[in-house]
């Protein structure tokens, strides 16, 4: 009794510190508004605000009292694991933003994960009312808009749109004059991003036509609350996103030029690229549509029409829903130094022959001239006024709204009605706002300024001080049907955040826009009518279509995974032998891991520093334990210039070179790699490149996918500059007692600080090329290439080897712990990956071409590795331990401790790793895999020169006796051994060049037609 009454007392004391907490935070929320709210986007006071959360008497709003007990009162502990629960759920996602034009290579920006807060932005069903209702109307009048300046122009002839506000704008694209898409509507997509101001109404800040963004990021962003914070979910109830998805797929289809009977149209998204800022947006989009994401390299126009290229073939496309700004799409007929579009679609859109969404020139709408025009334009072509006002806007080329710019310029929010670029006349001293007023007074029509937008507060997330007031805003989406349009039931919420001492606003982060649901008599704005519904004709279910760029960035996809995996496999086998004979070089066997070391270097393609490598096949070393390596700068390090190297699709270079002292490879394959040799920069030479990696001195090509690392020919390595300053990457040199030393000692090379910190540097260098994270980091670049393509599992695996790798990057103690639980955790990841290969994936012609990438990386990984490990003799003791740590890294070492008792012969294990074909790590069983995906290809005949390669290494293998294997020459040389892997090798790397050279290859880029692609005017 005694102790429930404790534990009674325990719990109303938590329960009061919570309850304190909580009247503590929301006091100071409270403070913040009143001291912070009251400005707007430019930072100049207002009269008033609106607060989403607390209403003019301090009381909590009925809509967000609802929820209070999800988020209000979950205290600062409460508020922090949401947060961290959305964040650990976007990560698992994939959800990324790029942040391009920054002053950088835009083609090097890294995406970073996406900022959403986890606290929603909730709209009432009577406000949402208002908003919805508003929304469509606008659609309409700009639907109107773009249909009448691309047709009869009888708004310019009649004066209701002046015709500077069309022609000089940058938006207008003259070549789209008399397109037309099939339906009601030429506006398809609408988005708009709206505020509340301090006066309680709703007021649309901008319009977007162009190709609007947001709409695959509020999907995502609801998905992810959703999973992250379920139980407040579910008491909110908010109204669902997925119809509105729905509703753009059928459109999309009902938007396709007339098909024949029986067929269905192919509809794609074209994007800029996986760099876009937007790219995730796309991606998912498509996704969720169910339509392939192409780039312009994927599209082609022939005979009239827009054609896909597929493996081989040319599959024609009927609708294209654009995410490439209009000015872009074509080189031939719009800008010529465009490498975004495709050359003839303009063309192929006068024909009527494909249908592109929202259609050409739709920018025009954007313009922050045209908003003064659409009141009176609204009540012209509709009759009606507009519900949703816009922000206060006035046009310089009227006489009367110009005398108010020019007097308020310093008040005034002033845009550029050319191109819509944006100038803050607050931030203005007063010689630039002389200067803006005489440039308005002498180009008049070209400007408009806008009065500053003001912005309600909501409850956000403020890191340890749990919530605080946030400026917010929100983008809808409206969608084009056949009678009217149609509102998503929600958006992408938008957070913003003041900046001191300006107390202007800039936008930080998302939020998931949950609009509650309306009385149950009232039947949801977003549900399907039913007479909309397309009729669907019995059709067999569409094949899916893969162009070269998807297949060659899945192919990518199957060799980066498998060479992370065989390289994580290879450095967990060989950091155990470091552990066994680290503190104990004088046991047998010892000599071992220098020919690991070797191995490591070899099958990686990466020089490891000389201390670490065998001199002489179990030659000891000098090392003291008290030696550190001292601080050397670039300067002092070996010269970087560039060396020749083999061709870059060899992951593993040329074994031969560096394993078989004494032994040339064939002379036709010598000739043959010489012939394809080639120079380039080296990866330490290149910006931002770790000091490690320019003293491992690794060379080869570095673009984002294709390029391999390959070993230089003997560069003298050097040891890098010592992370022990940086906490990163360092091992205190022990005696044998565990204690620091000062005397010499004598210990196995490898065994030592710079062995270990060559283990390291292959685990965590991100720009080391043939290192696992570097592997990782390329494996997530092809598959963001490919989003719409991978199920939503696959980012959850990438998040999480991302994760375990920076945490290991960031140890700073017991970093041997780190490093064997980093690659535990990363391999776990990479065989989730495997699973999700074999288990989850359809057998198209995506899966083949990444099964083929994979097992041609496991081919040449295996290959690579016995070479170097068991090429030479060695004694009894080092073989065995050699052959241990070889068949862990092949994951064979069970089958032959049951197969053989323990005994370590090479010709017993080159039987199960390379001549078995019921092991999957074996080199015959790639091989065979090869041979069945080539024949899965479209087009497979056998007679392909990749097959031809295949074929040639498959008679290799047969004519080998594995009992020769065994024989060494004077030299130690397993001569057998040496020359049949060197070819199988070699064949490989010809089969997967010739494979991506005739298969996978993308046009080059679009060339202009003339010589000068300067734009004039």
């Amino acid at each position: 009794m005694a102790q429930r009454d404790e534990a009674l007392r325990d719990g109303n004391r938590q329960g009061s510190g919570v309850r304190a907490q909580v009247a503590e935070q929301f006091a100071r929320y409270r403070a913040d508004s009143l001291a912070g709210a009251r400005f707007d986007e430019c930072g100049r006071p207002t009269t008033g605000y609106y607060d989403e959360l607390v209403d003019g008497r301090g009381r909590v709003r009925s809509m967000w009292s609802e929820l209070s007990a999800d988020f209000i009162d979950q205290g600062i502990g409460g508020i922090d694991r949401i947060d961290h629960r959305v964040r650990r759920q976007i990560e698992d996602d994939g959800v990324t933003y790029t942040e391009v034009g920054l002053g950088g290579d835009d083609d090097t920006a890294i995406p970073q994960p996406w900022r959403l807060d986890p606290i929603p932005l909730l709209v009432s069903a009577e406000d949402w009312t208002r908003l919805e209702t508003g929304l469509v109307q606008r659609s309409l009048v700009l639907d109107e808009v773009l249909t009448d300046v691309y047709g009869p122009r009888r708004l310019l002839s009649s004066g209701l749109l002046p015709a500077e506000v069309v022609f000089g704008n940058t938006g207008y694209v003259r070549a789209a004059h008399g397109i037309t898409i099939p339906g009601t509507h030429q506006l398809f997509l609408h988005a708009c991003d709206i505020s509340r101001w301090s006066d309680g109404q709703f007021r649309v800040l901008a319009d977007w036509a162009q190709a609007p963004s947001g709409a695959g990021y509020a999907l995502a962003d609801r998905r992810v609350v959703a999973s992250a914070i379920p139980e407040a979910f579910e008491h909110a109830g908010p109204r669902p996103l997925s119809p509105f998805a729905r509703a753009m797929r059928l459109m999309l289809e009902e938007a396709a030029p007339e098909l024949a009977d029986g067929e269905e149209p192919v509809v794609v998204v074209l994007s800029p690229g996986s760099h876009s800022e937007t790219a995730f947006d796309q991606a998912y989009l498509a996704q969720m549509l169910g339509f392939p994401l192409v780039e312009s390299s994927d599209l082609v126009v022939r005979d009239g029409a827009l054609w896909m290229r597929s493996l081989g073939s040319l599959e024609r496309v009927d609708v294209v829903l654009r995410r490439v700004d209009a000015e872009f799409s074509d080189p031939l007929d719009l800008r010529p130094d465009s490498r975004l579009g495709v050359v003839g679609l303009v063309e192929v859109l006068r024909r009527g022959a494909v249908t592109v969404v929202n259609t050409l020139g739709s920018g025009l709408l954007e313009s922050p001239a045209l908003s003064p025009f659409l009141p009176r334009i609204a009540r012209s072509v509709l009759g009606e006024d507009l519900l949703l006002d816009a922000t206060p806007t006035y046009w310089g080329g009227d006489d009367t709204e110009r005398a108010h710019l020019v007097s308020h310029v310093g008040d005034l929010v002033i845009r550029s009605a050319v191109d819509g670029s944006t100038i803050f006349g607050p931030s203005l001293s007063a010689a630039e706002r002389v200067d803006l007023a005489a440039r308005i007074e002498a180009e008049r029509w070209k400007w408009v300024g806008q009065e500053p937008a003001e912005f309600s507060v909501a409850p956000a997330v403020d890191g340890p001080a749990g919530l605080a007031p946030a400026p917010v805003g929100m983008r809808l989406f409206s969608l084009a049907r056949r009678g009217s349009y149609t509102a998503m039931s929600g958006g992408l919420g938008q957070q913003r955040m003041r900046l001191e001492p300006t107390r202007s606003v800039i936008k930080v982060a998302a939020k998931d826009v949950w609009v509650r649901a309306a009385p149950a008599t009232v039947p949801a704005v977003s549900s399907e009518a039913p007479h909309e519904e397309r009729l669907r004709r019995a059709v067999p279910v569409v094949e899916a279509i893969s162009s070269p760029r998807v297949l060659n960035d899945l192919f990518w996809m199957g060799r980066y995974s498998e060479r992370a995996e065989s390289v994580v496999r290879l450095l967990a086998a060989t950091h155990d032998v470091y552990q066994d004979y680290r503190y104990r070089p004088w046991l047998d066997g010892a000599a071992a891991l220098p020919i690991l070391m070797r191995a490591l270097s070899i099958t990686t393609g990466t020089t490891a520093p000389q201390s670490v490598l065998p001199d002489g096949i179990g030659q000891l070393v000098a090392v003291r334990s008290d030696v550190t390596p001292s601080p050397r700068s670039v300067s002092d390090e070996v010269s970087t210039d560039e060396t020749p190297h083999d061709s870059p699709s060899d992951p593993m270079g040329s074994v031969g070179q560096s394993q078989s002292a004494g032994q040339d490879p064939s002379t036709a394959d010598e000739e043959e790699l010489d012939s394809e040799d080639d120079e380039a920069e080296a990866p330490w030479e290149r910006a931002g490149t770790s000091a490690l990696a320019r003293a491992l001195r690794t060379t080869g090509v570095t673009p984002e996918r294709g390029a391999e690392p390959v070993p230089a020919p003997e560069p003298e390595p050097v040891l890098a500059r010592s992370r022990q300053a940086q906490g990163q990457f360092t091992h205190r040199a022990m005696d044998s007692s565990g204690q620091d030393g000062v005397a010499a000692r004598r210990a196995v090379a490898g065994a030592s600080a710079e062995g270990f910190q060559y283990l390291a540097s292959l685990t965590g260098d991100r720009e080391l090329a043939g290192s696992l994270s570097y592997a990782v980091d390329h494996y997530g670049s092809a598959a963001r290439a490919v989003r719409d393509q991978l199920s939503s599992d696959t980012w959850m695996i990438i998040g999480a080897v991302d994760r375990a790798l920076a945490e290991f990057r960031s140890a700073s103690t017991e970093q041997e712990t780190a490093l064997s639980a980093v690659h535990s955790l990363t391999l776990a990841a990479l065989l989730s990956l495997s699973g999700i290969g074999a288990e989850s994936l359809v057998r198209d012609t995506g899966w083949y071409v990444m099964d083929i990438g994979k097992r041609i990386e496991r081919g040449l990984a295996v290959t690579s590795l016995i070479n170097a490990a068991l090429g030479r003799r060695s004694s009894a003791e080092v073989q065995g331990v050699v052959a241990e740590a070889v068949l862990t890294a092949t994951e064979s070492a069970v089958s032959y401790r049951r197969r053989h008792r323990g005994s370590a012969h090479v010709a017993a294990l080159a039987g199960l790793l390379l001549f078995d074909p019921g092991n999957p790590r074996s080199l015959v069983y790639q091989l065979d895999r090869l041979e069945a995906d080539f024949q899965a290809l479209p087009g497979g005949s056998g007679a392909s020169r990749s097959q031809r390669l295949l074929a040639d290494a498959q008679r290799m293998l047969r004519r080998v006796d594995p009992a020769d294997l065994e024989h060494t020459d004077d030299d130690g040389v397993r001569t057998e051994l040496v020359e049949l892997l060197e070819g199988v090798h070699l064949r490989l790397r010809k089969l997967a060049e010739s494979f991506e050279a005739t298969k996978l290859t993308v046009p080059l880029g679009i060339q202009p037609l003339w010589g000068n692609t300067r734009m004039v005017g």
